[in-house]
């Protein structure tokens, strides 16, 4: 990210490149320039590093459009895979994570990043870095704790599950809402229990939260009682593994 400057005469270094031979360049945006790099690659100056290291020179030639193209690969790579950024107020920061539509994670911590466009290797599902509805960055690992990652299931910003965290609350709610065993009344209580466990499966109060779900579902049908137990367990055991 570019700050500006008041100084127009102080450009704003991008980049350094140096190639096999070991010549150096530096990539500098104008000291106007604010915001996202990639929106100022057009006015990019290159300039190549004097052998005493004391000078740079501008340049000119053929060499400063395969350097500029270089560092925009570069930054592109960068935004899409291991963005750093602050979420809320406070001063966390967090690696963007990369999930399928399934839930399996690719990447939280800014290794072994997944190319645009790549497919999960599990399921062979696609696989996003943001929500779908909203845009905002998918939180990975906070750069600041070593603790093993926990895929989130609902966005940070507005609040809507991710596509895997929405598929099963789906599936229980289409078994809750079909199940005529089941009052009006008691389908809402365990929905309500459903989306607690499931959305924050580590919180203390889950172990309780799960027994009042077997409890309310004695009266629901045999298949309803086999598949929503089934799909609490398999959900919270992928959520504690990924």
């Amino acid at each position: 990210m570019l700050l500006g400057s008041q100084q127009d005469w102080i450009l704003q270094r991008v980049a350094s490149v140096y190639s096999p031979n070991g010549e150096g360049y530096h990539v500098y945006a104008p000291a106007r320039a604010k915001g996202d790099a990639l929106e100022w690659v057009e006015q990019f100056v290159v300039r190549e590093l004097s052998e005493t290291g004391q000078g740079e020179n501008d340049v000119t030639d053929g060499r400063k459009a395969s350097i500029i193209n270089q560092v925009k690969e570069r930054l592109e790579k960068s935004k899409l895979t291991s963005d750093i950024w602050t979420w809320g107020n406070n001063d966390a920061r967090y690696y963007s994570g990369q999930i399928c539509l399934r839930g399996h994670v690719q990447s939280s911590d800014g290794k072994n990043p997944v190319e645009k466009g790549e497919y999960c290797q599990q399921c062979g599902d696609a696989v996003i870095n943001a929500c779908p509805r909203c845009e905002a960055p998918i939180r990975g690992q906070d750069l600041h704790l070593t603790s093993d990652y926990a895929r989130p299931s609902f966005c940070y910003k507005c609040g809507r599950p991710y596509p895997w965290m929405e598929d099963r609350l789906q599936t229980a709610k289409d078994l809750l809402d079909n199940d005529d065993k089941l009052s009006l009344e008691e389908r809402e209580k365990l929905w309500d229990l459903l989306k607690y466990v499931m959305s924050d499966p580590k919180s203390d109060l889950v172990p309780a939260k799960r027994k009042l779900i077997e409890i309310n579902l004695a009266k629901a049908g045999a298949a309803t009682r086999a598949i929503v137990t089934d799909l609490i367990a398999k959900t919270i055991a992928e959520i504690f593994k990924s």
